[in-house]
């Protein structure tokens, strides 16, 4: 599966603004779901921060008792999360084709992973992350709505190109490949728009 050449550009946005976007990120702790997500998962175990960004999510992780693996293809935000947590595993790779042994891990944390790819290959990459999850909790947010890599001004980033998602088809999603016990809730955005929309599942996956 090639990358979108919208993607990439939004991914070379994150490059330039790496830093910026880490600062950002300190407005918005997600400390009460990682505490939920946590709860879910057997301590110590591994679980996949698939597309960890400049690895604020991935501190919280592991401050709440998980041991998780930082995946991103940005090598700016990488770089970020390697002078925040400079012993941490990370991986530069796409989402959809992990150097990872399949039911390796016991949680999958994707705070914001899919919005910079098109909404067609969604499915089919959250396919394959799942076969790297064992059994433990799945966590999605994702933006609210129905555009499909439309082109943004992000007022951290600049030009880049979001997809977004109703509740009702991230709800389904998980529910078809095999998440339980979903919780599904809407929230405003704490960083950009109060009026921006993200959505919210939690759930636990079991084989």
């Amino acid at each position: 599966m090639e990358l979108d050449e919208r993607t990439l550009r939004s991914i070379a946005a994150y490059d330039e603004h790496a830093r910026s976007y880490q600062e950002s990120l300190r407005l918005r702790r997600p400390v009460a779901d990682v505490r939920r997500f946590a709860d879910l998962a057997t301590r110590g175990d591994l679980v996949l921060d698939a597309g960890c960004g400049p690895a604020n999510d991935l501190r919280l992780l592991r401050d709440a008792g998980v041991h998780p693996v930082g995946v991103d293809l940005s090598l700016g935000a990488l770089q970020e999360a390697r002078m925040l947590l400079p012993r941490h595993p990370l991986v530069r790779a796409p989402l959809h084709d992990l150097p990872f042994r399949e039911r390796s891990f016991g949680g999958l944390w994707l705070s914001g992973s899919f919005t910079h790819l098109p909404r067609a290959d969604w499915r089919r990459t959250f396919a394959a992350l799942l076969q790297l999850l064992d059994t433990g909790p799945v966590y999605v947010s994702a933006l609210r709505g129905d555009r499909d890599l439309a082109e943004v001004d992000d007022p951290v980033l600049g030009p880049v190109h979001v997809s977004e998602v109703a509740e009702q088809e991230l709800e389904a999603l998980l529910a078809s490949h095999g998440v339980r016990d979903l919780s599904v809730e809407v929230r405003p955005d704490p960083i950009v728009d109060r009026r921006r929309l993200w959505v919210v599942a939690l759930g636990t996956y079991r084989r």
